[in-house]
């Protein structure tokens, strides 16, 4: 939801940006800022990023498993639509006990608040919430790697939140997604590399009920969990008489260091508060994430890992 959003503000203001009393623009004084925490020479490929971004340059690839399209990425990233599973021991944590996160889930949609048109379903607002549909729901558990603190979040599903931090989930983002009977999401991309997304299957309909990936179809299945890398064009769609529910995590790539993944959440932060205060705060929240050992940013199993602005 954030990640996109992100991504063509982040274009706009670059492109906007003009040269300030000192002469630099954002671009430079971003750039200027993350040299004073972190080496020049490991954050080179995020630095690249920042200026493709402001020139307006994308990555666009025919890979031989589909079309990728990323105008936020990291070069040299391995682009796989689909991702193996297992190679997540959150992922496969999850699958073992996915049926307290279904049964918590369920119990919320007997509620009022929680059901089916309830307060807190949000539907798509974004750009291509065209892409989306009217019928496409989201209720969020997790926002730019923080958790909702609001009752209602707290009081419904105390044990899915509980579940994903013990498993350590290195997520961003965290959310159900409803599907509903006869729609489908249109092709689209993310727009980020750098991110990957999972859906943790709840309530799947028995028939033609599908994502494809790239050039990749696959159904989900209640208990499983799908990785993928949604800078690769992708659609769904739910030709069937019942709604669809997953649990979506968004999350880093495995091959991006912890550098990169600090030095791109600076680069987000200032551009939540552009500015020079906005600098600053974004500054000091670099210089916290470092001395607390790079906690805030998770653990990725068998590699790397992180939080994320992924995809949908």
């Amino acid at each position: 939801m954030y990640q996109d959003e992100a991504i063509n503000s982040a274009r706009e203001r670059h492109q906007e940006a003009a040269a300030d009393n000192d002469g630099r623009s954002m671009v430079e004084k971003i750039e200027s800022g993350l040299y004073k925490v972190l080496d020049s020479d490991k954050v080179e490929r995020v630095v690249a990023s920042l200026r493709a971004t402001a020139q307006g340059k994308v990555l666009e690839k025919e890979h031989p498993r589909g079309h990728q399209l990323a105008n936020s990425f990291l070069t040299g990233l391995t682009a796989e639509p689909f991702h193996d599973s297992a190679d997540y021991h959150w992922a496969t944590g999850l699958e073992k006990h996915w049926e307290i996160v279904r049964d918590e889930f369920l119990a919320g949609l007997k509620t009022s608040k929680v059901g089916v048109g309830g307060e807190k379903w949000s539907q798509a607002v974004r750009g291509d919430a065209l892409s989306y549909g009217p019928e496409w729901r989201t209720l969020v558990l997790q926002d730019r790697g923080r958790w909702a603190d609001d009752d209602t979040t707290k009081a419904f599903f105390p044990k899915t939140t509980k579940l994903l931090k013990e498993l350590e989930v290195p997520s961003s983002e965290v959310f159900f997604a409803r599907q509903g009977p006869h729609t489908g999401i249109k092709s689209h991309t993310d727009f980020s590399n750098f991110t990957l997304t999972a859906h943790l299957a709840l309530v799947v309909p028995e028939g033609d009920c599908w994502i494809k990936v790239g050039n990749e179809t696959t159904k989900w299945e209640e208990g499983k969990t799908i990785v993928m890398d949604t800078s690769f064009m992708h659609e769904t769609f739910n030709n069937t008489e019942k709604a669809r529910y997953v649990l979506i995590s968004r999350f880093w790539h495995p091959e991006v260091t912890n550098d990169e993944k600090n030095a791109l959440l600076y680069v987000f932060d200032c551009l939540d508060i552009p500015g020079v205060a906005g600098m600053k705060q974004a500054q000091r929240n670099l210089q916290k994430r470092i001395k607390k050992g790079r906690k805030t940013i998770g653990k990725n199993s068998g590699s790397v890992g992180g939080r994320g602005f992924g995809s949908r």
